[in-house]
């Protein structure tokens, strides 16, 4: 993978991080303290400077809380999104590296699932997991050091609950994640749906077969709503629940602290001070249960792309491949037999041919004897599963790929046409050829006029 240098904005990403953990634990201990002095202090007026002292350092507070949250939200989205467009190049490079065999058992739509919603979820793992449990933690753990130094009996009964509450989350935290993996195959499913019917529009309409298409469009999207009907169900169940018990919790504590205050254990500004933190010490609750859900769909995405780069081109350059160079053609087969990966059935069985440079050859017969096949293993689309092909006295195996391939001109059964101009099309086969030379090659095919009479030629 390409080297993205991303630990210094890390590290600044989990300072900031800290700092907002900080800041949400200082202000109620602002609170506490100010709350403090007005019960001990007699004369209002001689309070008004230090209200005003402790108002700027709590603005103060909220400031530096901003702007960290505001840096954890946009560069540590952004180094999540570096992370991602790293890897997507490595699994696009990696696509282009894999033979025909490869996507002969793929469908196109699976395919770009992986390298678009799988390592989306995967950027969010990035973004989102050390922010979260570094904040979480330093949270958690600051809240309840307040809580324990205020009053202890009180803060071991929220010590308690919170385990239920952890559970409560972590499982339907877990039915989300379900619902979020079986949407990832239903959406690949519809990309998949799609590249086929549009891929394949012309037939589709010379069958009259848009409303098969449709139904068929329909069965795939309400299988996808049905998964998204699931994961609201249980993202509402997991909110819900959260929320209540924080409800409750702060219930709990008003009731008890109320009590205590009777019994002269606590005061007024500690049962203020105790409910700002237990209003702290749910969010880290959220965001573990946030890490849990991103780390499980972060992770199913991660294995989806280890998947693809575990596959290993079955073409590649061997250890003595070197370059065609000035090739003249002479086209040799001996003894060549071949079946596709999977099909015991030999589609070329025993094959000897042979073509003398400048030699025009053509190749008859019905459909699926083999000539698309024959054709194919000559620039190794596919390599011979028994004996030899050569050009110019060489195995093609001893021969580099890149050169091999350029060496040979080749109009395919389906033309396909890539985004962009006629132009870009037309060079696509030799990179770097000038204007003069596409017009000169579109002369020769007899291209040149109809391409001039398209819009802006």
């Amino acid at each position: 993978m390409e080297k993205v240098p991303l630990l210094p904005l890390l590290l600044a990403d989990l300072a900031c991080a800290v700092l907002v953990a900080a800041t949400a634990l200082a202000l109620p201990l602002c609170a506490n303290y100010l709350v403090k002095r007005l019960a001990l202090t007699g004369g209002r007026h001689l309070m008004l400077g230090q209200i005003g002292a402790v108002g700027v350092v709590m603005l103060a507070l909220i400031g530096v809380g901003a702007l960290s949250t505001l840096f954890v939200d946009y560069q540590g989205h952004v180094m999540g999104a570096k992370i991602e467009s790293a890897i997507r190049k490595e699994l696009f490079e990696h696509y282009q590296s894999l033979s025909f065999g490869f996507y002969d058992q793929q469908r196109v739509g699976q395919l770009m699932s992986r390298i678009s919603n799988d390592l989306f979820s995967l950027s969010e793992l990035y973004h989102h997991g050390p922010e979260d449990l570094a904040i979480a933690a330093l949270k958690f753990s600051g809240a309840l050091f307040i809580l324990f130094r205020l009053d202890v009996p009180l803060t071991l009964l929220i010590v308690s609950l919170t385990p239920f509450a952890a559970a409560y989350a972590l499982y339907f935290n877990g039915r989300m994640n379900l619902a979020l993996r079986q949407s990832k195959e239903r959406i690949a499913a519809i990309n998949e749906r799609v590249e086929d019917s549009l891929l394949g529009i012309r037939v589709v309409k010379s069958f009259a077969n848009e409303a098969l298409e449709v139904s068929r469009f329909v069965d795939e999207n309400d299988r996808f709503l049905a998964t998204r009907r699931f994961s609201y169900k249980a993202e509402a169940f997991f909110s819900v629940g959260l929320g209540t018990f924080a409800q409750l919790i702060t219930v709990a504590v008003i009731v008890i602290g109320a009590m205590r205050i009777i019994g002269a254990s606590l005061g007024v500004a500690d049962l203020m001070t105790y409910l700002l933190c237990v209003a702290i010490l749910i969010d880290p609750i959220e965001r573990a249960a946030n890490f849990a859900r991103n780390w499980q769909e972060g992770m199913t995405g991660f294995h989806r792309f280890l998947d693809i780069l575990e596959v290993a081109p079955d073409i590649r350059d061997g250890a003595a491949a070197s370059e065609l160079a000035d090739a003249e053609g002479a086209i040799s087969l001996r003894n060549v037999s071949f079946s596709y990966p999977g099909n015991p059935r030999l589609v070329l069985d025993n094959l000897s041919l042979e073509i003398r440079a400048g030699e025009f050859v053509a190749l008859i017969g019905p459909s699926g004897v083999g000539k698309t096949t024959l054709c194919s293993l000559i620039p190794r689309f596919y390599d011979a599963t028994a004996g030899e092909i050569l050009i110019d006295g060489r195995d093609v195996r001893q021969i580099a790929l890149g050169s091999l391939r350029r060496a040979i001109g080749i109009v395919q059964q389906d033309v396909y046409l890539f985004a962009g101009t006629v132009a870009e099309n037309l060079g696509y086969g030799r990179p770097g050829a000038t204007r003069r030379e596409i017009i000169e090659a579109a002369t020769h095919a007899h291209a040149h006029d109809f391409i001039m009479a398209l819009p802006d030629g």
